[in-house]
């Protein structure tokens, strides 16, 4: 058994929760830039003559949960949940009810929907801000970058130190 010191061990462990967090979110980051991408490059443009938020309240704040919208295509009405909504509730109050009037998602809303299937929609300034976000913000970068490297440097001292005793152990016994 590897007798490696327990800080080494703890460290080793946040150093890889880190980079697997950091890895999930620059993953999460690419999809819904690639979402907006496919709404802005293949989606229909028509307004929104109906739309209501639901602004929750959480432990870090209150936040836009969900966008629902209502819009015709072809003569039939339809409800759509956005695909993507930021969350910032823009002094919206809790609960659910059509958005103030001058934040994002106050109507007329124009919005993007699969001509395949409209129960796929898009805020058009979502779409935009997503696809035309294409940096990773710097706090992600760093827990890949430190977690990375502190996970690999603690995973060849720990390679480096089994090694040494194995060898040590080989010398005793030959």
């Amino acid at each position: 058994m590897l007798n490696v010191p327990r800080w080494a061990s703890v460290l080793g462990i946040y150093a890889l929760l880190a980079t697997l967090f950091g890895v999930v979110a620059v993953l999460d980051i690419h999809h819904q830039q690639t979402i907006a991408q496919e709404f802005l490059d293949a989606g229909i443009a028509t307004t929104a003559d109906g739309v209501d938020v639901d602004v929750r309240y959480g432990k870090g704040g209150s936040s836009i949960d969900t966008v629902e919208v209502t819009f015709v295509v072809a003569a039939q009405r339809h409800l759509a949940t956005l695909s993507n909504s930021l969350g910032d509730p823009e002094g919206n109050s809790e609960g659910r009810h059509p958005p103030a009037a001058g934040t994002r998602y106050a109507p007329p809303l124009r919005i993007l929907y699969k001509p395949d299937d409209p129960s796929q929609v898009m805020a058009i300034v979502d779409a935009e801000d997503f696809a035309a976000d294409t940096g990773i913000p710097s706090g992600v970068s760093g827990l890949v970058a430190i977690g990375g490297t502190t996970s690999v440097a603690i995973a060849g001292a720990w390679l480096a130190y089994s090694r040494l005793r194995s060898a040590g152990g080989r010398r005793d016994h030959g």
